[in-house]
């Protein structure tokens, strides 16, 4: 779930990168379609990239071979204990859980939200007086102050609605089907909900759909004046619902929709901007596979909640794990057998631990990634080295043999010893023969 949390931030990068491009189309661009197929075109890159952008693509293994390149890309915790007092150890990353947290109880409450938002659309439509009419279907009902409005074959009107150029409007977000669109940029809205840019797309979209049924309207020999006089009436007073579209959309965005219908049409040149989205994403995807971007993308998707163990408890020296498995004779003349520097200090001779100790592993076992967590006592002996796949006995018995054979370099805070706890990303990329 984590995992959706950092997809999630990658998307967000993308959506403030593109959506200047989407508000200037959505503004000058008079091809209605074109700007529709546009932003959503942009929702899928935006969705689908990050997923590209982590996604390392496997070729037969007949052409290449398979290494460990390791890495570590921070040091996740450290913190300073008494030797006689263990203590729960404070990690650089204190806020992660609550961030973490704090979106999915944002998304729980606006999937609540929709829940109710449907259920309240369905009772409407369920007391309505239907009419079944040629490609949709007319309800009439009787609460007062509910905008005209229109959801999947259904426009839902009050009794007191009989302008003809209502009815259009309406016809017009039916039959092109614009609910599908707003029932996709709601829920991209949740995906990201704490990103205004995202909901700032969703209403660009249903100002587009607007457009689009106004110029329906229009074509229909409606007198624009009357029409346009009109929409400034049911922009007062009416209440709207957010997963439908709604004749009088809100109160800020009818001016809009005026100075629209009195514009000509623009220049086919006009569609050229779109092009901006290229550079954009280029931008976009060197910014979310930067180090610093990485680094925070596997912390978040790396992270478990864990209950932290009560002040007073004697931390237990050992793993717990299997038994190891016996180490080959030609590890014993490769693997450091002595004390170590830190890998807070110097992360080399860890890493090349590991790069020895994976080489002697079934490469086909071995996951693309690895997140190895390592804590270490205060005299530098390792407590636990634990990975997300430790009921894989080939990554087990990996970890074990790097691990099993070192201690570490006392670490020191002034004059007093600290234990310490890291993170050792470990990555399986192919390399050609």
């Amino acid at each position: 779930m984590n995992t959706i949390f950092s997809l999630s931030l990658s998307a967000s990068l993308l959506v403030v990168m593109l959506y200047p491009v989407f508000h200037i189309m959505a503004n000058r661009c008079r091809s209605f379609r074109f700007n529709r197929l546009l932003m959503l075109s942009g929702i899928g890159i935006i969705i689908l990239a990050p997923i590209a952008l982590t996604y390392e693509s496997t070729t037969d293994a007949a052409h290449v071979n398979a290494s460990i390149h390791t890495n570590i890309i921070r040091s996740l915790e450290i913190t300073a204990s008494d030797s006689a007092n263990p203590t729960v150890e404070a990690s650089s990353f204190d806020f992660l859980p609550w961030i973490i947290s704090l979106y999915w109880i944002g998304v729980f409450v606006l999937v609540a939200r929709q829940i109710i938002s449907y259920t309240h659309l369905w009772r409407i439509i369920s007391k309505s007086e239907k009419q079944q009419m040629e490609g949709y279907v007319l309800c009439r009902h009787k609460r007062i102050g509910i905008a005209p409005f229109s959801w999947g074959r259904f426009i839902v009107l009050p009794y007191s609605e009989n302008e003809q150029s209502v009815l259009i409007h309406e016809k017009a977000h039916t039959l092109k089907k614009h609910w599908i669109d707003v029932a996709i940029a709601d829920f991209f809205c949740i995906f990201m909900w704490y990103n205004p840019f995202a909901w700032m797309l969703k209403n660009l979209i249903k100002l587009n759909h607007e457009y689009e049924a106004d110029a329906e309207v229009i074509g229909s020999d409606i007198d624009v004046l009357s029409y346009q006089r009109l929409l400034i009436a049911k922009a007062v007073g009416n209440r709207t619902l957010h997963i439908a579209n709604n004749f009088a959309m809100s109160k800020k965005d009818f001016r809009r929709r005026v100075l629209t219908m009195s514009q000509s049409k623009s220049s086919k040149g006009i569609k050229w901007i779109a092009a901006t989205i290229l550079p954009a994403l280029a931008i976009a995807a060197y910014a979310d596979t930067a180090p610093w971007s990485v680094a925070v993308h596997n912390a978040i998707s790396n992270y478990k909640f864990t209950s932290a163990a009560p002040s007073g408890t004697e931390i237990e020296t050992g793993t717990g794990y299997a038994p190891e498995k016996s180490i080959p004779e030609e590890l014993h003349a490769t693997l450091i057998t002595k004390r170590i520097p830190s890998p807070l200090t110097d992360p080399n001779p860890l890493l090349k631990q590991f790069e020895m100790s994976m080489e002697l592993a079934d490469k086909d076992l071995i996951p693309d990634k690895i997140l190895v967590r390592i804590q270490a006592d205060e005299e530098g002996n390792i407590v636990s080295a634990t990975t997300d796949y430790d009921d894989n006995p080939e990554v087990r018995v990996a970890v074990d043999r790097a691990t099993n054979q070192i201690t570490f370099e006392v670490v020191k805070e002034g004059d007093r010893k600290v234990s310490t706890r890291f993170a050792l990303p470990i990555r399986k990329v192919s390399l050609p023969m």
